[in-house]
């Protein structure tokens, strides 16, 4: 089932102006009318990942030398996850990213975009030219009213597999509150902090990243889209 949205005629009546309707799935975020296409020319260098490859590797070819994938970490204690890139929702193109888990009992569930290829350790990715990420994201309808939701960049001083932190995944981290509807998020670098869980607590080295992470802490049914790096 979906719904059809269609722009207010009292911005336009009787201007003869069209609207391409705007179809909403069952389930699905409520739509921004027409907002992610106010982004859709921003510069292609700065694009980690719209989904529109349909699977979980960054866009090819590579992107600005990013050549990784999203990436799931989990405890194994949930009794239901999805990990996954879907047609199903999307704020803008024809797929998007959704992340949803419950019933997790320890650390639970993280999800990254992993900015280098790798096997087993960590490559540290350059992105002394940002100073920001953005990207569009929502709750499914249905799944709460509002979630507060943490999301940052991982470094080789705090992956998991950079042999260089102990204990590992302080990540530098931002909270973000969702919505049912999508919204756009902006998060500079700097506005990003350890929580003081791991060492070594050090600023933020840009040269040195590894991935954007998402990490919520309680159950959660997510949609992302349009993640990119901002100057």
């Amino acid at each position: 089932m979906c719904v059809l949205l269609l722009a207010a005629a009292q911005f336009c009546g009787g201007c003869g102006a069209s609207v391409e309707p705007i179809y909403v799935a069952s389930g699905c975020p409520g739509q921004p009318l027409r907002g992610p296409e106010a982004y859709a020319n921003e510069p292609a260098n700065q694009l980690i990942d719209d989904f529109e490859s349909g699977d979980a590797d960054l866009p090819s070819p590579s992107v600005e030398g990013r050549d990784g994938q999203w990436v799931l970490g989990s405890d194994q204690s949930s009794d239901s996850s999805i990990h996954e890139v879907s047609s199903h929702c999307a704020a803008r193109g024809k797929w998007a990213g959704h992340f949803a888990a419950s019933g997790f009992a320890n650390w639970g569930l993280n999800w990254t975009a992993v900015f280098r290829a790798t096997l087993k350790t960590a490559v540290p990715y350059d992105g002394s030219a940002y100073n920001a990420i953005s990207f569009f994201a929502s709750l499914s309808q249905g799944s709460g009213d509002a979630l507060d939701v943490p999301v940052g960049l991982t470094t080789m001083d705090n992956a998991w597999n950079s042999n260089g932190c102990s204990p590992c995944m302080d990540f530098y981290a931002a909270k973000v509150r969702l919505s049912q509807n999508w919204q756009r998020f902006v998060i500079p670098f700097d506005q990003m902090k350890q929580r003081g869980t791991g060492a070594p607590q050090v600023a933020m080295r840009r040269d040195q990243l590894v991935g954007f992470i998402i990490w919520p802490q309680q159950a959660f049914d997510i949609w992302i889209d349009d993640v990119r790096f901002e100057r």
